[in-house]
């Protein structure tokens, strides 16, 4: 059960070939309105936070490009009101993406449920584009251009209501959109 996905393929900077996954352009018919449309944020181990909509139980599409070549991270915190969040930890310095689920909500039925998904970014300049989907029960991340894929399931008492952009380092966010989903 994940969004509709397009698979093509690519040859990594190790020479091996890889498969990329992204939303199927149909996707893009299911954009509603662009509720923050920003187009420069610096980071600099301060907080952006942002309202997700609260249209149709809080589904969203969120699109950012992440340029941090000097950062050590840049961390992404998708919460609600309850303190419930997931987080997505871009590592420039590591090329990797971490989906940090245990705050997420409901986490108790499994003791594994909470553990850290890892997805390499195969990108080498600090530079990370990123599709989120937000539903009521997922999370999918599509990191430039389906080269970094991560699709979790998540259990909040309450919808996603924000997300807060934050650095270790000085990052910037080229051109943040997120739009309400049909």
């Amino acid at each position: 059960n994940t969004l509709p996905r397009e698979i093509t393929l690519f040859r990594g900077d190790d020479g091996e070939i890889y498969a990329a996954s992204n939303p199927a352009q149909e996707m893009l018919a299911l954009r509603g309105k662009a509720v923050v449309n920003q187009k420069s944020i610096r980071l600099n181990n301060s907080l952006r936070k942002y309202t997700l909509p609260s249209t149709n139980g809080g589904a969203c599409e969120i699109v950012m490009d992440i340029d941090a070549p000097k950062a050590s991270s840049v961390i992404l915190s998708i919460g609600n009101n309850s303190g419930e969040k997931a987080e997505i930890i871009y590592n420039p310095v590591n090329h990797s993406l971490t989906f940090d689920r245990k705050s997420s909500g409901n986490v108790k039925f499994s003791r594994n449920f909470a553990e850290n998904t890892v997805s390499v970014t195969h990108e080498s300049d600090g530079k990370l584009s990123l599709r989120i989907y937000v539903d009521r029960s997922s999370i999918e991340v599509f990191g430039n251009g389906g080269k970094c894929v991560m699709t979790n399931i998540v259990f909040p008492e309450n919808p996603y209501r924000t997300l807060t952009l934050t650095s270790e380092g000085k990052a910037r966010i080229n051109g943040l959109k997120i739009y309400s989903v049909k």
